[in-house]
């Protein structure tokens, strides 16, 4: 009897105590609902996921796995959680609750490596999205076949490593992830690069043609490769269409001829001369 008339005492002794922890989260809660939801309304107002429609939505990679980023309900939910957190502190320090209070501090204080890592990962997409957009560009002005596959892995790439500094950022141990990831990539870009080789050969070997002879052939130039005879009536950067002599049909030969092939120039073209008007004087 003695036993039970103690712990009844400690219930009732903390009770009190209980009940005025259990009223502060619950206020805490029903206030902070209602000061975030405000909060998402004037971050709308504002502009803020208008801006990120314009902008981070437009990434490729957000666009085709229908991934989109709203500000507003983002940084009202970290706002959320973050001052739920702090009335918990407060709740299990007054009921002197120390395991919890530390718990739950712990919590706090890694907040901000969260924020700090999603912020990074989002100026990570950024870069890889620029840097992709370019070497695309690049690739396609050079005629290299695969381009967009060859622009596709440069972005996951660059994604990947910046993966990895936020996950880092967010404490999050990465040394058994980077080393199967360095040694998965290593073996993917060396057979990338043996395959993209080969079949890359021709095409790099029409641009060293072009780069070689874009001087010495001219459109409008007669010309012989190979046997066939014609008028240079179009000259790129892998291939060179003649006019037949014959029978006027246009012929296309890759620029890699011109290394391999005697090329005989039977007439160049007629450049007018460029005659400069000089202003009279008064």
């Amino acid at each position: 009897m003695d036993y039970l008339r103690e712990i009844w005492l400690q219930i009732v002794e903390y009770a009190p105590k209980i009940s005025l922890a259990l009223g502060i989260i619950i206020l805490s809660f029903i206030l902070i609902r209602v000061l975030t939801r405000l909060l998402r309304r004037l971050l709308r107002k504002v502009g803020i996921d208008k801006l990120a429609d314009n902008y981070v939505n437009r990434i490729d990679f957000l666009e085709k796995n229908n991934v989109r980023f709203i500000p507003s309900s983002f940084i009202s939910e970290v706002i959320y959680y973050l001052f739920l957190l702090i009335s918990l502190v407060i709740a299990t320090d007054f009921l002197q609750m120390a395991a919890v209070s530390d718990l739950v501090k712990s919590a706090i204080d890694y907040i901000p490596s969260l924020i700090t890592a999603t912020a990074l990962l989002i100026v990570g997409l950024f870069i890889a999205d620029f840097v992709q957009d370019i070497s695309l560009t690049a690739l396609q002005s050079l005629n290299v076949p695969a381009a967009k596959f060859v622009a596709g892995i440069i972005f996951y790439f660059i994604l990947l490593n910046i993966l990895m500094l936020a996950l880092e950022q967010a404490r999050i141990n990465t040394d058994f992830i980077t080393s199967n990831i360095s040694i998965i990539l290593a073996g993917i870009v060396l057979a990338f690069s043996i395959g993209y080789g080969f079949a890359s050969k021709d095409v790099m070997s029409n641009h060293i043609g072009y780069f070689y002879n874009r001087s010495k052939i001219r459109l409008g130039d007669v010309v012989s490769i190979g046997g066939k005879e014609g008028m240079v009536v179009a000259l790129d950067n892998t291939t060179l269409t003649i006019e037949a002599s014959k029978d006027a049909r246009h012929i296309i030969i890759p620029l890699s001829k011109l290394n391999t092939e005697a090329i005989e120039i039977i007439s160049r073209a007629v450049v007018e001369p460029v005659v400069t008007v000089k202003p009279q004087e008064e």
